[in-house]
């Protein structure tokens, strides 16, 4: 089946590419082009930048602080926001041909191409252009951010003249950025900041490095930023060093003839005070580039291709029957690597390095939707991510203190790990974050076996969240384990009484901090009893746990049959779908939230989310009848929801309605379904073809540690093939239309379930299962 939105970019497998260029759509350009290793990103821009949107480049968990100004304020509201900031831009090489300068809106564009390899992680660039005064010039640009040096970046720029003499200057600089574009009218943007970010502080430049350094104004971090410029050419040429109070480079004068060239080679770090005391910003950030200038871009690329190598040997999803579908899914998988931090101080952005949405802010998407495809193909990843939540234990326990509770609240959005969100109904009071990080910190230890990260980081943070879910609900006569005045996944239903998805949640976090206990006290005790000691622990708090988690309260409805998303969730009228505009989607930007409160209308799935994640507390038939009410009142107003419903519709045997939200997912930001690609990637989301296709179509579920698969393979395809690891086990998987085969390329053992039915292997033979007939698909 072709893809059903209008195809913005032609199809190739392993890249992206654009033959021509097309104004109005720079703007979306600029983030499918980006460039990032987790660390730092740069967006799409053109080096000469005569036709733009938002220029960026970003570090990852760099950001400014400033009051949050309330009209009106209350007690423990968050105090101050914060926001990824955007650096001096160090991606600037301006030409000039006999004076012209190279500008894509003036002259001719006789060619035009460029082409992210996601095969490389090399983004190329070719034009040829024709100045006012007829000299033809042809470009040849490659740049890369190094995934082997976090704190590289490089650009391999080459210039030809075509036709004629010319006098030829190039300026290649770190440029002091513009203001980050905002959206004043919509909160997925943010408001700027008051005053500029950035202050200026040193700048240095000799023949070989030029630096220039900034600081936060309120954060108070330093980032250094040094460039070195190498030139080659067969003629002689003036080197201009650039040190002014806006940018810091060097420039070059030369005369060209007909055929001859000349290349720039421009390599880039970026150093800041997070990582590193402030006095040897300098020294490093200069070391890095004279480094990475030994090494030559050839070397960098092939350091990338090296890498990316590897990743794709383990990550690759392939799908034989669709070969738009195959692009976006490598796309989507090429843009997840790009955005996860992975030196255990930084998360994964809801815009990943791709641009400033959101405000570079780290939510629960990075635990549910981002980190299992990190779980199953590169655990050292998700391993680091979990490292920041530890490192971020302290702030969540201040601001569980803030709010009058025991234990530890992690917070709604964040960046340093203090509470940024100025609107507690959709925010703070989504307290399922706490449930949200031990679920997939608890899903990695099952995976992998990693026994020290839980003893030695997870057992803390999940005693210390348990305490939390027991402080905040209570025990209600009739009902049992109660948690009020909460706010689940959905935003467009806030501050309700027993949320499911909540208590569910809570219910199994609960339950696994008792089991966790409980095996450290018989098998770990030396681990345990310095942590009882540091948290000053009591026994009798585990039976508190034990209780409220076998006594939650899971709202049902006996005479509907139907799971309730709240306690009163059923006494609000349904939302008007009729004779809503279709130009009024998303709702939140056309009506007030208690418009929206009062309805029964959901921005993303809810309930249907939990009929996922904890899929072993539901039938097969409560799933199918919950899932037959919720879906037609969730709009998808948030790029969340298609994923979701994706997985629970396949599971339920809406094989073509998973096919169809699927395919939503698949291309989000490829084909821009949603509209504002300019502003970043939507990382959940592209972490969701990925949970589509593996817990959706391949039916994949690790219920009590159990690896389990239920293939469903759709029409449209002929093969669909991945890999996970299973405690430390590759294991590759094929559905093809008849049957399933289960193989081990490396070796070893793994014990897994097909249909049902026990599959054991060992070695590296395949062993291949029957799929079901379409009549007995998931009928259990």
């Amino acid at each position: 089946m072709a893809a059903t939105h209008e195809l913005i970019y032609p199809i190739a497998q392993w890249s992206v590419t654009e033959d021509q260029l097309n104004v109005p759509l720079v703007p979306g350009d600029e983030t499918v082009f980006a460039l990032a290793n987790g660390y730092m990103g740069i967006r799409g821009t053109f080096e000469e930048q005569s036709v733009g949107y938002a220029p960026g480049s970003f570090i990852n968990g760099y950001y400014e602080t400033e009051p949050i100004v309330y009209g009106e304020s209350a007690y423990g509201f968050a105090p101050n926001r914060q926001r990824m900031v955007a650096l001096a831009d160090a991606t600037l090489m301006e030409l000039s041909v006999n004076g012209f300068p190279l500008d894509l809106t003036t002259g001719t564009i006789h060619e035009y191409s460029r082409m992210l390899r996601m095969k490389t992680g090399v983004l190329d660039r070719h034009l040829r252009w024709e100045s006012p005064d007829g000299t033809i010039v042809e470009i040849e640009a490659r740049r890369l951010v190094s995934f082997r040096r976090q704190h590289v970046m490089a650009i391999h720029w080459v210039c030809t003249v075509v036709n004629q003499p010319s006098q030829i200057r190039i300026t290649s600089v770190v440029r002091s950025r513009p203001r980050a574009r905002v959206g004043a009218d919509d909160p997925r943007l943010g408001a700027a900041l008051s005053r500029e970010a950035l202050m200026l502080g040193k700048r240095d430049a000799d023949a070989r490095v030029a630096t220039i350094r900034y600081k936060t104004r309120n954060s108070g971090f330093d980032v250094i930023t040094a460039v070195a410029n190498v030139i080659e050419t067969e003629v002689d040429y003036h080197r201009i060093l650039v040190c002014s109070q806006q940018e810091v480079g060097h420039g070059f004068d030369l005369s060209l003839g007909p055929g001859q060239r000349v290349e720039v080679t421009k390599y880039v770090a970026n150093y800041t005070s997070l990582d590193y005391p402030r006095k040897r910003l300098t020294g490093l950030a200069r070391q890095e580039v004279e480094a990475a200038r030994r090494a030559r871009f050839s070397g960098l690329s092939a350091e990338q291709s090296n890498y990316l190598g590897a990743f794709w040997s383990r990550s690759d999803v392939i799908v034989e029957g669709d070969d738009s579908l195959q692009q976006s899914i490598r796309f989507n998988i090429f843009h997840l690597l790009q955005a996860a931090g992975r030196n255990g101080r930084t998360s994964v952005a809801a815009k990943g390095l791709t641009g400033a949405g959101y405000e570079g802010h780290y939510f629960w998407d990075t635990e549910i939707y981002v980190m299992p495809f990190f779980t199953y193909t590169n655990p050292g990843i998700a391993r680091a991510l979990l490292e920041y939540r530890y490192r971020t234990l302290n702030r969540a326990r201040e601001r569980a203190r803030v709010l009058r509770h025991r234990g530890a609240l992690y917070p709604w959005r964040t960046i340093n790990g203090d509470e940024a969100s100025a609107y507690f109904p959709a925010g703070t009071a989504q307290y399922h974050i706490n449930a949200d990080i031990i679920y997939a910190m608890r899903k990695y230890v099952v995976a992998t076996g990693d026994r020290w990260f839980l003893l030695k980081r997870g057992a803390e943070m999940l005693f210390e969240t348990a305490r939390f879910w027991v402080d905040l609900g209570c025990f209600i006569d009739g009902k049992g384990f109660c948690i009020n005045e909460v706010t689940g996944p959905d935003e467009y239903t806030a501050l309700v009484n027993n949320n499911t998805f909540t208590n569910l949640m809570a219910s199994d976090h609960l339950s696994y901090a008792v089991e966790v206990f409980d095996e450290m006290r018989h098998h770990d005790r030396a681990m345990l009893d310095p942590l009882i000691d540091r948290i000053g622990l009591e026994e009798s708090e585990v039976d508190e746990w034990r209780r409220a988690a076998e006594e939650t309260y899971v709202p049902f409805d006996e005479g509907r049959g139907l799971h309730p998303q709240d306690d009163s969730f059923f006494d609000r009228e349904v939302w008007d779908f009729e004779n809503t505009p279709p130009d009024h989607y998303p709702l939140l930007l056309h009506y007030h939230p208690l418009t929206i409160y009062r309805h029964q209308v959901l921005k993303q799935p809810d309930l249907v989310l939990a009929l996922f994640l904890q899929g072993d507390r539901f039938s097969l038939s409560e799933k199918r009848r919950d899932f037959a009410y919720y879906d037609p009142i969730t709009t998808g107003d948030s790029s969340l929801s298609p994923c979701i419903q994706s997985i629970v519709a396949a599971e339920i045997g809406e094989t073509e309605l998973a096919y169809r939200y699927f395919m939503q997912t698949a291309r989000m930001d490829l084909d821009d379904i949603n509209g504002n690609v300019k502003d970043g990637v939507h990382t959940a989301a592209m972490a969701g073809t990925w949970l589509s296709m593996v817990y959706g179509f391949a039916g994949m579920r690790d219920y009590h540690g159990a690896l389990s698969f239920q293939p469903i393979l759709p029409r449209e395809w002929t093969r669909l093939q991945f890999r996970i690891l299973w405690r430390g086990t590759l294991l590759e998987i094929t559905l093809g239309p008849e049957e399933t085969t289960y193989r081990l390329p490396n070796g070893g053992q793994v014990d897994l379930t097909h249909n049902g039915d026990p599959v054991s292997l060992s070695g590296t033979g395949g062993v291949d299962r029957p799929n079901p007939a379409d009549d007995q698909v998931r009928t259990g």
